[in-house]
């Protein structure tokens, strides 16, 4: 059953018909197909396409593995079903009504906390089993805001956590801290539960300098750097950021010919960095970055095969988002394999508890009551490196395994 490539379809909004790449077949994802569809909801043009492709290629490169080894259990052959839910959530009904016309029962995506909420409510109204790859926010879980859904993205809660310990521990005379953030409960608890870390691990108060709260997909942030203009010793103060993505890269791209980024003694971020750091050519500022995982930072087996295939695929090193997507396909794969079944209600059943073993070297377990994804973080330095991969070397790695 073995091929070289992996299927592939891509629905347009409204369209029923398939582009298949190598395959004619157009049966369900029921158990009596030898082929299983998996949707990738993600926002595939728009503001934040570039994490979306990464997302898109690392479940690729995890359904061309499965498949080439043999198919899911050596029964079922992946086919992956792209959707682009243009950063919109309110597109959510029509992407996954576009799958369900296409039979498809299982999928992947989500790449913001109110996407995963909507693609989840529409998804149940199909009975189709939703993994949210990319979301953060504990309130999407325990309880899970729907029967159907899961959550692989660590929580940002744990994300928040790891990068305040590490920041205490590694720039412990940062006295005063600029925050800017997205405008989302989500971003705006990262740097909440990152100063309570700090503060628990310093055993002092953390001082909160200036404060700004930009809108998610905005690119113009040249008001909030004027206010930002950092004063006194530069060792003792540090910036917050909780954006990602195209945020990162239009707040990188206005702030460094102000000179702004010279100004602090550390920038830490929690969204994804990885992106805008290759972006710039070996010239990214240095940012302290957590995330589910960063390449150079795990030395397990699995992470090797994962990043050759990945490079193989693209000629680029994955990312976080890569992983995640990675990650989703792979925890379908042993869910179908468990349940002997490709159909959505066995899958659901199997998710339940079930645990994998990841390329971080750690467990992926998801809970049975809350269907959260517990698998770990890792810390990094992210600094623009000409000599290095893709420009950016990645140093200073910590790895917390999931509690």
């Amino acid at each position: 059953m073995a091929r070289p490539t992996v299927l592939r379809a891509v629905a347009a909004a409204g369209a029923v018909a398939l582009a298949l790449a190598g395959c004619g077949k157009s049966e369900g994802a029921g158990s009596d197909s030898d082929t299983v569809k998996i949707g990738v909801v993600l926002p595939f043009t728009g503001v934040q396409a570039t994490i979306a492709k990464l997302e898109g290629q690392g479940a690729e490169v995890a359904a061309k593995m499965i498949n080439d080894a043999g198919g899911v259990d050596g029964q079922w052959e992946i086919e992956l079903v792209d959707v682009d839910d243009q950063l919109d959530p309110a597109r959510s009904a029509t992407v996954i009504r576009d799958l369900n016309d296409q039979g498809v029962q299982l999928a992947i995506g989500g790449q913001t906390s109110d996407l995963c909420k909507s693609s989840a409510e529409a998804s149940q109204r199909f009975n189709m089993t939703f993994i949210g790859a990319h979301c953060t926010s504990p309130d999407l879980v325990d309880p899970p805001i729907t029967d159907n859904f899961f959550m692989i993205g660590q929580q940002m809660t744990d994300l928040a956590k790891a990068i305040g310990t590490g920041l205490a521990e590694r720039y412990p005379d940062i006295e005063t801290w600029d925050v800017m953030t997205y405008d989302v409960d989500a971003m705006r608890l990262s740097w909440e539960e990152a100063k309570k870390a700090m503060e628990a691990e310093l055993g002092r108060p953390v001082q909160v300098g200036e404060q700004y709260q930009v809108p998610v997909g905005g690119t113009t942030m040249r008001k909030e750097i004027s206010g930002l203009v950092s004063t006194g010793d530069k060792s003792k103060r540090g910036l917050f950021l909780g954006i990602y993505g195209a945020g990162t890269t239009s707040f990188v791209q206005q702030a460094k010919p102000t000179g702004l980024l010279d100004e602090y003694g550390v920038v830490a971020q929690t969204g994804v960095y990885w992106p805008t750091a290759t972006a710039m050519d070996g010239a990214a500022p240095a940012i302290y970055n957590v995330h589910d995982y960063f390449y150079a930072c795990q030395d397990t087996e699995e992470n090797t095969e994962f990043v050759t295939a990945f490079e193989e695929l693209t000629g680029e090193k994955p990312d976080a988002g890569a992983y995640q997507g990675y990650l989703a396909i792979k925890l379908l794969e042993a869910a179908i394999a468990e349940a002997g079944s490709t159909d959505s209600a066995d899958v659901q059943a199997a998710l339940e508890g079930l645990s994998i073993e990841t390329p971080m070297g750690t467990s992926m377990t998801i809970s049975a009551d809350g269907h959260e994804g517990k698998g770990g973080v890792t810390t990094a330095v992210l600094a623009g490196d000409p000599s290095a991969p893709q420009g950016v070397a990645i140093t200073d790695c910590g790895v917390t395994p999931a509690e």
